[in-house]
C-alpha cells in the first residue's frame, strides 16, 4: 500500500475510534449540565405565598392532618410540599404530572418524605381514598376531562370529597384560550358539573380586578385574576357506584 494512502487510512481509523469517545463526552457534559440544575425548593418559592395564599386554599378544601389528597399536574411541587406538611405522617399526598416533585424527592427538600407518592394519573390512586383534589392553575391543560379524568376522580374521591380548582380567569365568562392559558369561569363550572360534581363555593380569595385578563403574565401568574371553585362529590354519586 502506498505510504500516502496508508496515512489517510490510519487517520480515518483514528477518527472513527475517537468518535464514540467524543459523543460520550458530549453526552456526559449535557447530562451533567442537566443534573447540575438544582431542583425546586421551598426557599425559592416563599415569594409566591402572598399571591397563592396556600394555607387559606387548603383550609377551604378542609385539608387537615391525616387527609389523603392529590396535587394534579403538580409540576415543581409548590403545593405538593405544602400539602405534605399539612397532612403530616398520617396523611397521604399523591402527585401527577410531577417531574419536579420526583427531582425534589431524589435530591432536594422532599427527600425522605414518606407521605408523598408520584403517580402517572388519578386512575392510579386507590378507589375511595381521597379527601381532596387540588388543581392549581392547571385545569386548562386537561384535554377532554369528561372522558377519563372526571370518571377517575369519581372513583378516587370519598363521598363528600372536595375538588379545588384554581384557574386563571379569561376576560369573559366562557372560553378556553390556550394562547393566554386562561379559561372562562362559566366554562369550568359547566364542565365539572357535567362530570357529576356539585359546586360548593365560588371564592373570591384569589381575585385580582387589576388584571386585564388579556395575556399570559409570564412569571406572575400567581398574581393573576384567578377563580377558585370548590366542588364536592355528592354522597348519592358514590352510592350509585
Amino acid at each position: 500500500m502506498p505510504r500516502a494512502r496508508a496515512l489517510r487510512v490510519a487517520t480515518l481509523l483514528c477518527a472513527a475510534a475517537a468518535l464514540p469517545l467524543a459523543v460520550s463526552a458530549c453526552r456526559r457534559e449535557h447530562e451533567n449540565g442537566e443534573e447540575a440544575k438544582p431542583p425546586p425548593s421551598r426557599s425559592s418559592e416563599l415569594a409566591r405565598d402572598a399571591g397563592e395564599k396556600p394555607q387559606l386554599v387548603m383550609d377551604k378544601l378542609e385539608i387537615r392532618a391525616g387527609s389523603n389528597v392529590v396535587d394534579v399536574i403538580a409540576g415543581g411541587g409548590y403545593y405538593t410540599y405544602l400539602l405534605s406538611e399539612r397532612v403530616g405522617p398520617a396523611g397521604k399526598v399523591y402527585a401527577t404530572g410531577a417531574e419536579g416533585v420526583t427531582q425534589r424527592m431524589n435530591e432536594g427538600d422532599l427527600k425522605g418524605k414518606s407521605n408523598i407518592t408520584v403517580v402517572k394519573d388519578v386512575a392510579d390512586i386507590p378507589a375511595g381514598s381521597l379527601d381532596a383534589v387540588l388543581i392549581n392553575r392547571a385545569y386548562h391543560l386537561i384535554n377532554k376531562p369528561g372522558e377519563t379524568f372526571f370518571p377517575a376522580l369519581q372513583k378516587a374521591l370519598k363521598p363528600g370529597g372536595r375538588i379545588g380548582i384554581v384557574e386563571v380567569r379569561l376576560g369573559q365568562p366562557t372560553g378556553h384560550d390556550m394562547k393566554t392559558h386562561r379559561m372562562g369561569e362559566q366554562t369550568v363550572r359547566e364542565e365539572v358539573e357535567a362530570g357529576g360534581f356539585t359546586l360548593v363555593e365560588s371564592s373570591a380569595l384569589l381575585a385580582n380586578p387589576a388584571d386585564p385578563r388579556t395575556d399570559f403574565m409570564e412569571g406572575k401568574r400567581h398574581l393573576a385574576d384567578r377563580m377558585f371553585l370548590i366542588f364536592e362529590k355528592p354522597p348519592a354519586a358514590a352510592a350509585a357506584r
